[in-house]
């Protein structure tokens, strides 16, 4: 006869297959979705500013705090990794009238977890003045 191994085909918890991102993995995510995530909402800030769909996403800024939590994870992971609170050294450079501000800028860029979190800063401070802008104009 056929014996058939009840081990095998026992269903295992949902937990037990899920595997954790490494925090470089996670800070990896954290830059993708925040460099994707920004752009339908700008189509619908562009393509159809006055549609009710726009108004109904757009009109609330939970958008922008969702991406800005997203953000602010980055922030946090990358401040914990190795040499994380090495630009606020640089920082201090970049504010000191007798340096180069230019000079210490790139230096920051060099620091691969500064363009992590400078990333998504950028992206979602853009959509929040876009939205911004789009309000003022409905309001015109």
């Amino acid at each position: 006869g056929v014996m058939l191994h009840p081990q095998r085909y026992a269903v295992r918890p949902a937990a037990s297959r899920i595997q954790m991102l490494s925090a470089q993995e996670a800070i990896e995510t954290g830059v993708s979705l925040t460099t994707f995530a920004p752009q339908p909402f700008w189509v619908l800030l562009i393509a159809a500013p006055r549609a009710d769909v726009t108004r109904k996403i757009m009109g609330t800024p939970l958008p922008i705090l969702a991406l800005s939590l997203v953000h602010f994870a980055v922030v946090l992971l990358a401040a914990t990794r190795e040499d994380g609170t090495a630009p606020i050294m640089i920082f201090a450079d970049v504010f000191d009238p007798a340096q180069s501000q230019l000079a210490g800028m790139q230096r920051l860029f060099e620091v691969p977890n500064f363009v992590a979190e400078e990333w998504p800063h950028v992206l979602i401070w853009d959509l929040f003045v876009g939205r911004a802008i789009w309000i003022d104009g409905l309001a015109r």
